[in-house]
């Protein structure tokens, strides 16, 4: 629901908290895509109201600054004292929300294929499968003389159909992950790359011109971008891309990694705040499909804090 002002015969909270709580629902608003003509109008006349267009462009700044994503939807303006906290609460995560959200839209561009907060499975052009794990995204660019999979977000596994004349790639971080007749699994965390083959056999380079390292069933390597590929210690085939079938598998783990893991199944934004690289690593298991829970086990566990506020937005931090 769009915002609107507040009416004038309501007692408002002291001016400038309620017009950046204002300040905040409009913004919402129009992120949100649902604007129409006649809130427009109601928008120019709240702007056109003595520090609200200062408020406006304070708040819209620091929206920029968290990371701008659009849409979210829209906070209500409060009407009466009793509510000022509550609302403010409410503004403040659809701010977070809104930072959470709209960064995507590039991503939305460049996608053929994206998850949202459950896993997708995608047959491709020539017969092969990909399955995407939550919030993972990937684009196809095939011709004839290539089939190349670009992984722009997540993880994803793949199992690939058959074909000597065109190579089967996937592009990440710009290093390459080519099938030799396999199915196999490819991630992307921050600024790193691992690759994991759970049937035949891949070869991976961190570079399209470096040396190739090649891999076999059980085998997994990682490399972070114009780096050297490294091989990790092997695993067990049941255990690779456990997420398909609803496992959440972390083995040493960083907590902000293991948090941001979480995240993808999450139906709300979620954000860290404060120095979380002290704490041990993480080794645990957990349902995809109960991600809340997950989260809680992980605050008890890592000794952290969730704070949850209004539209599914979670903020994390270590513990006092």
């Amino acid at each position: 629901m769009s915002p609107h002002p507040p009416s004038s015969s309501s007692p408002l909270p002291p001016p400038s908290d309620a017009v950046a709580v204002q300040a905040r629902a409009w913004i919402a608003w129009l992120a949100s895509g649902t604007t129409d003509a006649g809130q427009m109008q109601a928008f120019e006349q709240w702007l056109g109201q003595p520090g609200h267009r200062h408020a406006f462009e304070h708040e819209r700044q620091l929206w920029r600054s968290l990371g701008p994503r659009p849409p979210a939807p829209a906070a209500p303006v409060p009407r009466r004292r009793g509510i000022r906290w509550h609302a403010w609460g409410v503004a403040t995560a659809a701010l977070l929300a809104l930072a959470w959200v709209a960064p995507d839209a590039w991503l939305r561009l460049q996608s053929d294929h994206r998850s949202t907060r459950a896993i997708e499975t995608v047959s491709l052009p020539d017969g092969s499968r990909a399955v995407l794990d939550a919030d993972s995204a990937i684009a196809v660019h095939y011709d004839g003389h290539v089939r190349r999979i670009a992984l722009l977000r997540g993880q994803a596994w793949f199992e690939v159909a058959h074909e000597a004349s065109r190579p089967f790639q996937v592009e990440v971080q710009g290093g390459v992950v080519e099938d030799i007749s396999t199915a196999f699994a490819v991630s992307r965390w921050k600024d790193e790359v691992e690759a994991v083959v759970e049937q035949g056999r891949v070869r991976v380079a961190a570079t399209e011109r470096g040396g190739w390292t090649y891999l076999e069933a059980g085998q997994r390597a990682r490399f972070a971008p114009a780096g050297r590929v490294a091989r990790l210690d092997d695993v067990a085939l049941d255990r690779i891309a456990a997420w398909r079938d609803g496992e959440l598998l972390l083995e040493t783990a960083s907590v902000e990694e293991a948090v941001q893991r979480i995240a993808r199944y999450r139906s709300g934004a979620t954000f860290v705040r404060g120095d979380l690289s002290a704490l041990p690593a993480v080794n645990a298991a957990f349902r995809t499909d109960r991600p809340e829970q997950a989260l809680d086990a992980l605050a008890v566990s890592a000794g952290l804090t969730v704070i949850r506020l209004p539209m599914g937005v979670a903020i994390v931090a270590p513990a006092q």
